[in-house]
This record gives C-alpha cells, structure tokens and sequence, in this order.
C-alpha cells in the first residue's frame, strides 16, 4: 500500500487550509476532541496537527484502518493521577468504545476502555526530539494497557519511515520487528535510527489478527509467541517460589525448574526448526478440579521429555518427574507445580529473548543460600564474562574450557560470541567444556546453553584441581593426578595416552581468597606436589628451615591450571584477587607467570563487582607462546592497563537475593534515564583493539585482530 500517493493527495487537496480543528476530523467521520490550530509554524513550516491530519487522511484513505475505530486525542488519566494522557490517534478494537468512554466519563473508571485500545499514534511537537514523543508520550501511554492482549504503537513524522512497537502485558515495549533492535549486556535498545518502512505499516486487520494468534493454545508456534524479558522472568521466578511454598515438591524446585524449562525450548527449537505447533501448553479444561492434569496434558508432557532427550542428556538422562505406564505422575505435587509453570510460560518465547542473565535469576531464586556461602557459588555478572569474552575474541571451532564452571557462563557467552547471529542456525558446542563439582551446577550449565541456542557443550562434573580430563576425553579418578604418575609438565610418567587434553582457551573465575584456602592434607599433598606455585610459595621459618605452606589460596592454583591446560599458542582469561596481582606475598607467583606467560592485558575490577564478596578483583588475560615465540617474553613488552568504575549496574540484595539491576546514563537535560548503560567495558574493548593493532603479528594473529569487534 503506497500511502506516499495519500500524503501528495491531501496536500494538492488542502494546499489553501489554513486553520484544522475538530471539525476538520468530523467531516471524515472521526470522533475528535482536537483544538484549533494552525497549519504552519511561524517558520512556515507544516505543524504537528497538518502532520497528523495527513497521516489520518492516508490511514482512511488507502483502506488499512476503518475510520469508526479512530479518535483523535482521546483523552483517559495517567494511571489514578489527574494527569490526563492525549495521544494523537488512537485506534480501537470495537465500535463499542464510543459507549466505554461515556460510561468511563461518568463512571470515571477507565479500566474498560483502557482494555479497548488496539494502536496508538504518536507524532513529535515542534522543536522536541523524536526520543521525547516515543520516551515521554508513546511509551506512557502504551504503559496504561490493562488488557491482557498486546497493545501496538506507532511513531510517525514528516519522513517517509516510521517506527512500529508493541506490548504485551506488563512487558517492556519492544520494536514490532525486534530484528530492528539492538542489544547491549542483555539490555534491549529500541534503536531509534533504524526505521520501519511507511508502506510495510501494519493493517487494522493485521494487528488485531496478531493480537488474537496466541489466544488457540493448539495452534501456538514459536513465531506467535512474544519474547520473555527479565523483569516478567523474574516475576515468573517469583511466582513460581511461591508456588513452591504453597505445593511442596518432593525435588529441589531449581531442579524442576531446569527440567521443565529445559522442555520448553526443546519445544520452541523444535518448533522454529520444522514449523510444527507447540506441545508445551495446558488449556484450563486439562486442569482438574485437584490442580493435577487430564491425560491429554500428560500425553503431550511424556513425547516433550522422550524426544528433548535425545538432545539434553545431562538434564534429562535421569528426571527428577517421570510418568509410569498408567501415566500416573511420578509425584503429584510435583505435577502441580509443572502446572504452573507451563501457565506461566506457554504464551511467552525464551528463545526469542536477548536477556543472557536467565539462570543466574533461576540460581538466585532458588539455590540454597547455605549452598551459596559455603561452596561459594556466586557466578560473574554477564558483563564481566562479556568483556572478558569480547578480548579473548574466540571463534568457531576453537576450544574453549572453564575449569570451574559453575552455570556455564564463559563457555555460554563464548558460543554466542562466536556464532554471534548464526545462533538460531542450530550450530553445535560440543567444542566448548565446563568442569565443576556440583551436578545441579552442571545441569544449570546445560540449560544456560539450551536457553542460548544449544545444549551440546562438554560437561563434566570433576574437581578440577585434582581430577583431568585426558587426551581420550575420559576424566581420571581422585588419586590417579599424583605425581606417582605424573611430572610437573603433567605429562605421565609410562602412558602418553593419559596425558592431559589440552584447551585453545581458559576463561574462568576460580574461587579465591583466604577464607577458602584449600588445606594441604596427607591425602592430597601427592597431587598438589604437581603444582609449581605451591613450591614458589617456600617460605622459611622462624629457625631459618625452608617451610611449605600448609594452605594454599586456590586462586593461585587455579592460575597455574589454566596455564597447564592450555596448549601452546592459547590464550587465558581469569579473575583473581587484587591481592594475588598485587602484593608480595604473590610476588614469586606473578615472576613464575612472567617467565612462562605473555601478559597482555590486566584490568581491575571495583569491589562492588560481585555484590555479595566486596573483594577487589583482576582481571588477567594473557597468551601462551609456543617453542619458536619466546622472545614474546624477552621484550619490554606493553600491557593493556585499565582500571574500571562504571559496571553497568547496581548490586541490590531483596529478600537475601542478590540482584544486579541495570544503571543507565541519565540524559543532562531532561534527568530522565536514556537506554544506555553506564557502563566502562564498550569505551575499552575499542581500546583494547587499538592496543591490538600496534602487538606483533603473533600477538595480533592469536586474539584474531581481523575478526575482532
């Protein structure tokens, strides 16, 4: 539809209008409630209400919207203030509004005529910023749908393009194509710059039909869902918490919670893959009157968990709910609580999401708080991972390991880093490996890469300091990594096929820090003889005696294992203590680092990084040389030193949850939060790349300077 040839028409039309009031809008049968105004500015330029009749004339005109569900600044209050919104056009779902308003007037309960409003339009003022009328008059208004039906918006101006948004529920708005919008450290950027085409504006018919694709549960695909942002996932996690209290389970709820999420996107990937309609859905006819599930549901549950097996083996090998053969669940109260969970998700599409923070929510909200603190399992916020995946550039095929991986954020952002835009091509991450001592971490793990794009990643559940995987891929035992059997190269004594496998890059935050010094035992002391740095560590007595340590800070072993499990021109990234690159009690460390590492950047971390630590930490990205590039440790070489301030967020702590909450730039003018982050990382990536460009050629070749953003 050229609606270009309408906007010619209405000027060759009404190129002598000088004035347009209510009337004006009448004649062409819409209900208005408009002031008169002029139809140019003292500039002689065209006004917003010349702007707005012409684009109303075009909507009428080329038949895309009937002109008996348009009002022209249709007025309702800002929530229960006495503020009143206006919006320049509003577009509604029925005829019946006319009768909703009056009762609303009289009634002053807008609640039903809110639930009405399919589009709005907005235009700019004069002299205002297209960011003010979206930010300030779009947005506001969109914000007071009460319906539970998605609500649409539409910026337009004298350009030829617009901008097309939509909301559902109590979601942020997001852009009707959201392929337009851009994405910073899981924030969602509108994108303002990147317009919609005139001609491809949605029709009436076209927004009420995308409205009313997700009300057949039967006939859900992953194209008529909308995308899940983490504030509604938070919500969700809260919820279903509550659910937790009220049905008690018999597993772990974050177990369930895995499981069961795991078959949603198994659900949605299926779907996008081979265009077949979603199981994951209960319709309110399925639920009996004791909250548990007619057979149809369980049917459909029981083919999600047998085909999403064969691809999500660690999550899935061995369910925590099961149905036997009579399909009786395996516990009832756990079916209630599937239950709620596909309420809440079925209308709502994990995979479409750019948030990259959903199971560090799942872990917040239900990991053991004891769990937490005594394990210390509190995982890197994403953009710290981020950043230290963006230097270490990795790209397809190149294998990637975290030793200590926890929920698998480092091999997580790796895979996308990767791919970047090729995620929904289905590639696979088996190349990538994560290694850690918890099983319920492990299938966190897995389901962190299922929600970004695949769960095919090398997981391991193993202590990582005592335990190796070798060249076969197979992990020894506690005992078999002694040096009864190996040397300190960690090369074995009698049998090369029990050699260590060797990684591309480590990227990994290992515990460190005083209170979680690993104790030397008898029973240990053969394989941390392995270790060089517990050697550096020699210290003398009071008597003049050479003395071992009896404790060691596993951050400084951590160190020396990501060196040794890296092969020869690989790369490492890990967060350690300030203190461990700082103070001389690390001093012979850091010189043993020297000698066998190319340091190529440090920077440090603000205390507040990790919330619930308020350790100061540093960052260590370096590069392992191979035989004929040692003199990249001869030289009086550079390293890249930044020190950064701004995180991008804020820690806040609710209810013993520790929460990290997105801090964007304020804009100076109107103190209203922009869609930026304050954050420092994006200013020194680009640094970093600059720094890159004046390395030697190997140095450059191995953080793949070409490719690199």
């Amino acid at each position: 539809m050229n609606l270009k040839q309408y906007y010619n028409e209405f000027d060759n039309k009404f190129n002598n209008l000088k004035f347009i009031d209510k009337k004006f809008y009448e004649n062409m049968g819409i209900v208005a409630f408009n002031s008169k105004a002029k139809v140019k500015d003292s500039q002689n330029r065209y006004s917003e209400e010349y702007i707005r009749a012409r684009f109303v004339y075009a909507l009428i005109h080329s038949g895309l919207y009937p002109k008996e569900y348009i009002c022209i600044e249709f007025g309702f209050p800002k929530g229960n203030t006495k503020t009143k919104l206006k919006p320049d056009i509003v577009i509604f779902k029925n005829k019946e509004w006319q009768k909703d308003f009056k009762e609303a007037v009289s009634n002053k309960n807008f609640s039903k005529i809110r639930q009405n409003i399919l589009v709005i339009f907005e235009t700019k003022k004069n002299n205002k910023s297209i960011e003010n009328a979206i930010e300030n008059q779009l947005r506001s208004a969109m914000n007071e749908n009460e319906s539970k039906d998605k609500i649409f918006g539409i910026y337009f101006d004298d350009e030829d393009d617009i901008l097309i948004f939509k909301k559902f529920g109590n979601s942020p708005i997001r852009r009707f194509n959201e392929n337009l919008e851009r994405s910073s450290g899981g924030i969602t950027n509108l994108n303002f710059d990147k317009r919609d085409l005139l001609n491809e504006i949605p029709s009436f018919e076209d927004f009420k039909n995308n409205n009313e694709s997700i009300s057949n549960l039967e006939k859900l695909t992953i194209d008529s869902l909308e995308a899940i942002d983490e504030t509604n996932f938070e919500k969700f996690m809260s919820v279903l918490s509550k659910d937790a209290d009220r049905i008690r389970p018999k597993h772990e709820e974050r177990d369930l919670i895995v499981e069961f999420l795991t078959l949603k996107v198994f659900d949605e990937k299926r779907s996008k893959r081979d265009k077949t309609n979603l199981l994951f859905y209960i319709k309110s006819s399925e639920i009996k009157k004791d909250g548990l599930a007619e057979l149809s549901f369980r049917q459909r549950i029981i083919n999600l968990y047998k085909d999403a097996k064969k691809e999500y083996k660690t999550i899935l090998s061995k369910p925590y709910f099961t149905y036997d053969k009579s399909f009786r669940p395996s516990d009832a109260n756990e079916e209630r609580f599937l239950i709620a969970l596909v309420e809440n998700f079925q209308k709502r599409a994990i995979l479409k999401s750019k948030n990259e923070s959903f199971n560090q929510i799942i872990f917040n909200n239900f990991g053991s708080e004891k769990q937490k603190a005594d394990k210390g399992q509190f995982f890197t916020p994403i953009p710290v991972v981020k950043t230290i995946i963006k230097i270490l550039n990795p790209i397809k095929n190149e294998e990637l390991c975290d030793p200590c991986c926890g929920i698998a954020d480092f091999p997580t952002m790796a895979f996308r880093h990767s791919y970047r835009d090729k995620v929904d091509d289905f590639p696979n991450a088996s190349h990538y490996y994560g290694f850690d001592l918890e099983p319920n971490n492990l299938k966190l793990a897995e389901l962190n890469l299922v929600l970004n794009g695949d769960g095919g990643a090398t997981l391991k559940q193993m202590d990582s300091l005592f335990q190796k995987m070798l060249i076969s891929g197979e992990v020894n035992n506690i005992g078999e990594f002694t040096d009864k059997f190996y040397d300190t190269n960690w090369f074995h004594k009698d049998d090369s096929d029990k050699d260590l496998r060797k990684f591309k890059i480590i990227a990994t935050n290992p515990p460190f820090g005083k209170g979680r010094d690993l104790l030397i035992t008898k029973s240990n002391k053969s394989t941390i003889n392995l270790y060089e740095t517990y050697h550096e560590k020699l210290e003398l007595d009071t008597r003049g005696n050479k003395k071992l340590p009896n404790s060691m800070d596993m951050g400084v072993l951590f160190l020396e294992n990501s060196y040794k499990l890296l092969e020869a021109g690989g790369r490492m990234g890990i967060v350690l203590s300030n203190s461990i690159a700082s103070i001389k009690e690390w001093e012979r460390v850091r010189l043993w680092l020297l000698d066998k590492m190319r340091i190529v950047a440090l920077f440090d971390l603000p205390a507040n990084t990790f919330g619930e630590t308020g350790v100061s930490t540093t960052v260590i990205i370096a590069y392992k040389p191979k035989e004929n590039e040692q003199h990249l440790l001869n030289n009086n070489y550079e390293i890249f030193i930044k020190e950064i301030q701004n995180l991008g967020y804020k820690v806040h702590e609710k209810q013993r949850i520790v929460q990290f909450k997105p801090q964007f730039i304020i804009n100076e003018e109107t103190f209203e939060f922009t869609s930026d982050l304050n954050e420092d990382f994006t200013a020194m990536i680009k640094d970093f790349k600059q720094y890159l460009q004046r390395q030697e050629e190997e140095i450059k070749d191995a953080f793949h300077l070409k490719e690199f953003e």
